[in-house]
Order: structure tokens, then sequence, then C-alpha cells
């Protein structure tokens, strides 16, 4: 019974340092993950694979007085979804005005990640966490904050 114990509790820890997941909890499919977010997927943001919706083109100062530019990220797989388009500064910390620079305007979305744990849920899937992740909305020229 002890070495029993011992050995969940090493299975736990080496799963929270490799992100395994244990079989026995059935995966959620894309569109039950979809539902899990709810209204938090943002087409002009996120992407299920890598391609961005033209109809949901995403806005950004190209050629003001403080330049910007697209940045795509791919998430490991226990996010979803796995692609975060967002705004950032090229030109971050430059002087645009007197007193004033280049900064990423901060916003946040709300995506998924799979949970670490050997539970399932209540109806035998993986569990997923609803989470807040920064990204940069835009960029402006602002007083410098410290």
């Amino acid at each position: 019974m002890l070495v029993e114990r011992i050995f969940v509790f090493f299975l736990v820890i080496v799963a929270s340092h490799q992100r395994i997941i244990f079989p026995g909890c059935k995966p959620l499919t894309a569109d039950q993950l979809m539902e899990k977010l709810g209204n938090g997927f943002i087409a002009q943001y996120m992407s299920l694979h890598g391609n961005f919706d033209r109809n949901h083109p995403l806005y950004y100062n190209q050629h003001g007085i403080c330049r910007s530019e697209l940045v795509v990220e791919k998430l490991p797989d226990d996010y979803f979804p796995r692609f975060i388009r967002h705004v950032k500064c090229s030109s971050e910390e430059d002087v645009c005005l007197t007193g004033k620079s280049c900064q990423t305007v901060e916003a946040y979305i709300r995506i998924l990640r799979r949970e670490v744990t050997m539970l399932c849920d209540k109806d035998g899937y993986q569990r997923w966490t609803t989470i807040s992740r920064q990204i940069g909305g835009g960029c402006e020229c602002a007083v410098e904050t410290f």
C-alpha cells in the first residue's frame, strides 16, 4: 500500500513537470473546446489551424507615429486555440513626442489550458481550464510609466 502511494505521488510529480497526459480520459474535440470557450473565441485574434479568417482582419497602426507589426504565436498542444495573432510595437521605447515613447497597448483574451491531472471530468473527458492571456492590442505614443 505504501509503495503504491509513493508510486502515485511520483507519477503526479513527473506529470506536473512533463505535461504527461494520462490514458483513460477522453480528449475533447475542437467543437467541444469551442463550446467550452464560449464567446471567448475572437476570430481577429485566434485560429484553430493558423489560417486567420480574411473576413476578420486585425487593424493596427502600420504607418503612424509609432509603427507596429502583426505577431502570430503557435501555442503548445495543451492550449486552445493553438494560434494567437496580436500586435506589438516594432518601435517599442522609441521617442515619439517630447516626454513620450511608443508602447504596446496591453489586451487580454481568454483561452483554454489542459489541466495536468489523472482525474477526468464527470463525463470522462480531459479537464480544461479557462485562463487569461496578455497580448498586444496595438501601439501608441504614451507618457512613460515607471
